[in-house]
């Protein structure tokens, strides 16, 4: 039953973004250094602020990541099995930056820095796509700040000059703004 146990995360991690090139054997390895860690749902894998050095695959359930702002839990992503989350620990060795909780009854590959530290050639396959991914995510919160920021010169915009009524005040248009305080006040 190992034996199958064994073949089935070898080809989980296959599709693991963050192992991309890794050489079979090179993968063996580092899949024999691995923990697992289960979670029920709401259970934390790591809290927002405590010290990182590890890093998690999911290979069954699904994880959610948050991050505390103005005094509230904000998704920044949902996981699903292949996927990995800590990784960032890797680089920096400092403290999470969001919480990764349970959604549902889920199991965890487990990756502890110190393990890696004498695989020079994992090491640098992790790191490379580790590149790639954060590169990835870097571009997409790009996006995202721009249009944050679009949307707050809009409305200080709007805000500062006097709304403009249409030519036609019974034809039934309503600007955006007034549909919105047309919807709050009924």
């Amino acid at each position: 039953m190992a034996e199958n146990n064994d073949a089935l995360m070898l080809r989980l991690a296959s599709h693991v973004s963050l192992f991309y090139g890794m050489p079979r054997t090179a993968l063996i390895r580092l899949l024999a250094r691995a923990e697992r860690a289960t979670k029920p749902p709401q259970g934390l894998f790591f809290d927002e602020g405590e010290m990182g050095t590890s890093f998690y695959v999911l290979v069954m359930g699904q994880v959610i990541v948050e991050k505390r702002s103005k005094g509230h839990w904000v998704e920044l992503s949902q996981l699903k099995p292949g996927d990995t989350f800590g990784e960032m620990s890797l680089l920096d060795e400092k403290y999470r930056s969001a919480r990764v909780r349970a959604l549902a009854p889920s199991l965890c590959l487990w990756f502890k820095d110190k393990g890696l530290e004498d695989s020079p050639d994992i090491q640098a396959v992790i790191f490379k796509n580790m590149a790639r991914m954060l590169s990835k995510r870097l571009k997409a919160t790009s996006v995202e700040v721009a249009d944050f920021k679009a949307e707050k010169i809009t409305a200080a915009a709007e805000a500062a000059s006097p709304a403009q009524k249409p030519a036609d005040a019974g034809s039934g248009f309503m600007s955006r703004g007034d549909e919105r305080a047309h919807l709050k006040t009924t």
